[in-house]
């Protein structure tokens, strides 16, 4: 048991997700709803990526957590994790736990929240070039 672990924990990594998705932005948190099942995140998008709010569905979520911490906390960390970006935990111990459903790890770092995905899909609902309120985006989009 020790041995694989210390292999496990040789071969983490942390990396941009394989998904191409407009940049965050540095100024709002975002707006979250989770179901127990998918989780729904609205956040603003990074002006070179366009502005406006985007909407993200994560489905088949396994844990979702939102922990407050801001970009200095970062270094507490329990990953190596970049402020602003999708960060994709490969190999870490959460997705090994569940390894049959073949999960992934995004840890997502805006000023003063993170978030923590463990899912299986992700996809973009929306990019929303209006901008606004994220909540009010999201709001919309679940009508």
């Amino acid at each position: 048991m020790t041995i694989n672990r210390s292999r496990q924990r040789s071969i983490m990594q942390v990396v941009r997700p394989r998904e191409a998705f407009p940049e965050l932005g540095t100024v709002a948190n975002p707006s979250v709803l989770y179901d127990g099942k998918d989780a729904f995140v609205c956040y603003e998008a990074s002006p070179q990526s366009g502005s406006g709010n985007v909407v993200l569905k994560f489905r088949e979520v396994i844990d979702f957590r939102i922990t407050p911490m801001n970009v200095e906390g970062l270094k507490g960390c329990r990953y190596p994790v970049h402020p602003w970006v999708f960060n994709e935990v490969i190999g870490g111990e959460e997705t090994t736990e569940w390894k049959v459903l073949n999960p992934r790890l995004w840890l997502i770092s805006f000023n003063d929240v993170m978030i923590e995905v463990l899912f299986e899909t992700v996809s973009l609902v929306i990019h929303d070039a209006e901008g606004g309120p994220p909540h009010k985006t999201l709001m919309g989009v679940l009508r």
